[in-house]
């Protein structure tokens, strides 16, 4: 759809985002050039991993414009939160009416299968192939009422200018944490709030979706210990030992892991790396992504008998989804999903055509109440959980999060 030539509203500041005559204008600041300021709403909403078809926004009806401004300005919500905000529409016209307008909020996990497909060729023989089918399922739709319709029919008059209604609804107290880093990656879990408006010389619905990150809250402290929280390998005559401080972290806090490595025949020691590996799974599905790397520090080409020493490990900070099992429930079943993760420990010995593998399961949180209340009896305040820096997928393209980080509808003037 070409843009529309309309100048960018001078009120904008840098953050804002509105959508004017089916334009996406983003205010960047004074650096910023008018291409980088607007967007075409198709664009916009494609970014991130929430994966849907590009022209169900390309066609905004020129003389409506309409919007979400919500009241956490990053979208990132817990389960459990109240959901407040307010839908605005603008219209150009002297007078609109508006068919029919539904607004709700949909929970939705993307997951893939395999299936045979048969089919017959032309000179009768059967062919069998194996295709993949991709599955979008809403497993929570909560449908909200729409102020100010009238009739009961969501029917909605509007005179020239600016209309806005506020909306508000609770999250349920259980959900799985929003997953899923690239556009088009499966399996993921995704939410977001819809507005679908049908007008009368128009032939179909017209859908605009607003993405929200939801986690559930997990509390680290309540969380038992009780896995084992070192791995060993010992073949070879090699001993390699690794301990972790404690299995349960927060993002962006640091962990100590305890190297302990016996090489009683000199084995050259080439290098061991750490690695943290997110885990998400859906269904038969399982998705693995490094979220985090790094080379130990060790002795160029190591050979003697004996080695032992601690390394910090900083787990990133950012949207990263906490560990978690939930059933979803869709129609008579329900389907499983699960995100968990672990610290890999990769040792490479020359001349060994494999390296050595360790693994240590690790739960990831979001708070931790004894830290809390400590904070709290030293008059600080509560503990801060920073969800401000993304975590991205190493050379990944930009994340949802990096998409809507900072941004925020512009404010209705009535």
């Amino acid at each position: 759809m070409p843009l529309v030539e309309e100048a960018v509203p001078a009120e904008l500041e840098p953050g804002d985002m509105t959508i004017v005559l089916g334009s996406l204008y983003h205010a960047g600041g004074e650096n910023n050039t008018e291409d980088e300021q607007r967007e075409t709403v198709g664009i916009f909403f494609t970014k991130g991993f929430y994966r849907q078809a590009e022209n169900e926004y390309l066609s905004v009806p020129p003389e409506l414009c309409k919007g979400l401004k919500f009241n956490h300005s990053n979208s990132f919500y817990y389960a459990g939160e109240k959901v407040t905000g307010i839908i605005s529409f603008h219209n150009t016209d002297t007078k609109l009416t508006l068919n029919h307008v539904s607004f709700g909020f949909i929970g939705e996990i993307g997951y893939t299968k395999q299936q045979l497909q048969y089919s017959n060729d032309g000179f009768g023989h059967e062919q069998i192939q194996n295709r993949t089918v991709y599955h979008q399922l809403p497993f929570i739709n909560i449908p909200l009422p729409f102020a100010h319709s009238t009739d009961n029919e969501n029917k909605v008059m509007l005179d020239r200018g600016h209309h806005s209604w506020p909306f508000e609804f609770t999250l349920p107290q259980y959900l799985p944490p929003s997953s899923g880093s690239l556009a088009d990656s499966y399996p993921y879990i995704k939410y977001y709030a819809y507005i679908t408006i049908d007008q009368t010389w128009y032939k179909s619905c017209k859908k605009q979706i607003f993405p929200l990150i939801i986690f559930p809250r997990v509390d680290i402290f309540n969380v038992h210990e009780d896995r084992q929280s070192m791995a060993e390998y010992d073949r070879n005559h090699l001993h390699v030992k690794a301990y972790l401080s404690r299995q349960s972290i927060l993002p962006g806090e640091k962990v100590s892991l305890d190297i302990h490595l016996k090489n009683h025949t000199r084995l050259k020691i080439k290098g061991i790396e750490a690695i943290v590996i997110q885990h998400r799974e859906i269904d038969q599905n399982h998705h693995a992504e490094v979220i985090f790397k790094m080379d130990l520090p060790l002795p160029e080409d190591f050979t003697k008998t004996k080695f032992h020493k601690i390394f910090d490990l900083n787990i990133p900070s950012g949207y990263l989804p906490p560990t978690y099992h939930y059933m979803a429930p869709y129609s008579d079943s329900s389907i499983r999903t699960r995100i968990h993760y672990e610290l890999k420990l990769e040792v490479k010995v020359h001349e060994w055509l494999n390296e050595i593998h360790l693994s240590i399961p690790i739960t990831i949180g979001t708070e931790s109440s004894l830290e809390q209340s400590q904070w709290e009896e030293n008059s600080y305040g509560g503990m801060p959980i920073n969800y401000t820096t993304l975590l991205k997928e190493m050379n990944a393209p930009p994340t949802y999060e990096s998409a809507i980080a900072n941004i925020k509808l512009q404010d209705i003037v009535l």
